[in-house]
């Protein structure tokens, strides 16, 4: 979408292009004056007078189009994700979780626990990131196209098992990670509970669902 509308943006330089097609123009009209009984000779600039407007039109846009920084930060980060699928997934996800519970934070508390924020990283990377990506990987190969079958059996595996194994990560590493990240990891720290997880389930129904079902 960014692309797309970068390049219509773009659109607007082909201002080269409109010149040379009224250059081309006038230098034909002049030719018509000036040999009007040639009327062939007159057919075959015109001809080469449009193709050369054409011509420069297309490498106007494609020249902006390459310029343009954000349309190349663009083109760059899909390669990236094509090539580096697993590192990529890895990464985002780690930026994403460590910016959404600094945000919590300080609304909630006015105040961030780095700690906290680096657990809440480790976790997102490995399943949210990495392992969740993987697992699609697998998914998709078992159950290639989007036929209605193909689209339920994803959204339901994905649902019941992959973001159970998720969800019960957060619940349990998270505190654990965080008294480690300070230093005295222990193992009564793990805090997983039936009624968070059931709170999660709920949310991985209200959202999560008809989000991958959209997708698969």
């Amino acid at each position: 979408v960014v692309h797309s509308v970068l390049v219509a943006l773009s659109t607007g330089f082909t201002i080269t292009g409109n010149n040379n097609a009224r250059q081309s123009s006038f230098q034909l009209s002049v030719i018509s004056s000036t040999k009007s009984k040639n009327t062939n000779a007159i057919k075959i600039t015109d001809t080469r007078s449009q193709s050369m407007v054409q011509e420069a039109s297309t490498l106007d846009i494609g020249d902006v189009e390459n310029s343009n920084p954000l349309v190349q930060l663009s083109e760059g980060y899909q390669q990236l994700q094509k090539e580096y699928y697993l590192p990529m997934a890895f990464l985002q996800a780690g930026v994403l979780a460590s910016t959404a519970d600094i945000a919590t934070q300080t609304m909630e508390a006015s105040s961030v626990e780095i700690q906290h924020v680096l657990a809440m990283a480790t976790v997102a990377s490995t399943m949210s990131g990495a392992a969740n990506a993987y697992w699609l990987q697998q998914l998709e190969q078992a159950f290639p196209g989007r036929e209605t079958q193909a689209v339920l059996a994803k959204t339901m595996i994905h649902a019941v098992i992959i973001a159970s194994i998720i969800n019960s990560a957060y619940l349990a590493f998270v505190p654990f990670l965080t008294s480690a990240w300070e230093g005295h990891p222990s193992l009564s720290n793990i805090g997983w509970s039936m009624e968070e997880f059931i709170t999660l389930t709920k949310l991985e129904i209200l959202m999560f669902i008809p989000y991958n079902t959209l997708a698969f």
